[in-house]
Formats: structure tokens, C-alpha cells, sequence
């Protein structure tokens, strides 16, 4: 459940995160991908401190749902 949620919320706050960074300037939306990859690299720190343990197959599925959430979140605050 750990590996699910996780992923799903912080995805979602970088989509926020990535928002309030942006802004309305379209020149610095690279700088919300690169907030994404941050976030999918805080997975392998905070993850082990809830006793789960990552394989490599699970990060195919951390950075799926992560992109999923983050995406979602940060076009429906753009769209706004």
C-alpha cells in the first residue's frame, strides 16, 4: 500500500510545487519535470524508513504513478 499511495501524493505535490514555480511562464516549464525527477528521487529516502524494501521493478511503477499524479495535478492548476 506504501509503494501505491507514496507515489500517488507526492506525484500530486510536485504538481503543485511544479505550479507555484512556473507560474504563468511558459519558458520554465522544464523546471517542473526536473522538480518531478526530484521528487521520484526522494522515494529512495523515504521509503526505506516505512521498512519497505525497493526492487528495481518497483521503480517502473513509482515513476509511473508519480508522473500520473503529477500531471494531472499541475494541468488542472493550469487550467484554472
Amino acid at each position: 500500500m506504501k509503494k501505491t499511495y507514496l507515489p500517488i501524493l507526492l506525484g500530486a505535490l510536485a504538481g503543485v510545487l511544479s505550479y507555484l514555480v512556473t507560474q504563468d511562464l511558459r519558458t520554465r516549464d522544464a523546471i517542473g519535470i526536473v522538480i518531478l525527477m526530484l521528487f521520484v528521487y526522494v522515494h529512495k529516502i523515504i521509503l526505506p524508513k516505512f521498512g519497505e524494501k525497493i526492487e528495481t521493478k518497483d521503480w517502473v511503477a513509482i515513476f509511473f504513478l508519480s508522473l500520473c499524479s503529477w500531471y494531472v495535478s499541475w494541468t488542472l492548476l493550469l487550467n484554472m
